[in-house]
Formats: C-alpha cells, structure tokens, sequence
C-alpha cells in the first residue's frame, strides 16, 4: 500500500494568496487562519467582515472536499483570493470532482429539517456574487467589503 504525502503549497503576492492542497477538511481551518492574517494586514478595518468571509470559505472548501472529491486525500483542491480593490475581494475554489448543476440546486427548496444543502443559500446571503464553471466544479465568489 502507498503511504499518502499531505499536500500543502501556498502562494502569496501583493494582492492575492492561494493554496493548493490535499482534500483533507484538516486544512480548512489552516486556509481560514492563513487567510484572515492576510486580510487583516492587506485592509484595514476588515476585522468585522472576516466572520461572513470565513463562514463562505468553509462552506465551498467543504463541499469541494466531501463532494467533489469524496473526501479522496490523493485529489486536491485549489482555492485563490484576490483582492480587487479596498472594497472587493474574490476568491476561487476548484476541486478535481465531476461537478455538479449548480443552477438546478439554486432554485431548488430545501425541507427545514434538511441539515445540508444550505451552502448556495449561505453564499448568496453573504457574498455580493457567485458562480460556478459551466462543469461546477469551480466556484467564483465575490464580495464587497465596505460599501
């Protein structure tokens, strides 16, 4: 049997950070806290928007992780953050999975006692806007800070 490597990189610029990693929700908690430092030294006054920004990073990198990749250690995810401007970041999220019909779950009503599902409902709440790629299996997010 092979021995699994954890895979970690990451890249930061000026204006940007990504990573690319192994499908492990592990990680998630390591991207938010290196994200949030980046922010918080990129824009001043982001503090109270980092809560909603984490919240939708969590999300999308979950579900790239459990349903895009089935939670396959050996597949990985890639997710970037840009910052636009001093009011607008975005951020991608790709995962090595099939996709999905994202339009087809957007219009689609959850039952209350429904206890997943709700990502497309959080994303849209709190982001100015998202997507996907035609396949679904990258997520484009954007959100305005400050205005």
């Amino acid at each position: 049997m092979v021995q699994l490597v954890p895979f970690f990189e990451t890249e930061q610029k000026e204006k940007s950070i990504g990573f690319v990693f192994s499908s492990t929700l592990e990680n998630i908690d390591v991207i938010c806290q290196k994200t949030s430092e980046f922010l918080r030294s990129k824009i001043k006054g982001i503090e109270s928007e980092l809560f909603t920004i984490n919240l939708v990073i969590r999300e999308g990198l979950s579900n790239a992780i459990r349903h895009g990749n089935e939670n396959d250690p050996q597949k990985k995810v890639r997710f970037l953050l840009v910052i636009n401007s001093d009011t607008s970041i975005q951020i991608e999220i790709e995962d090595q999975g099939n996709g999905f019909d994202w339009k087809k779950q957007q219009v689609q009503a959850l039952p209350e006692d429904e206890d997943h599902g709700r990502g497309i409902i959080i994303m849209d709440t709190y982001f100015t806007h998202y997507s996907y790629n035609e396949k679904g299996n990258i997520l484009y997010l954007e959100k305005e800070i400050f205005s």
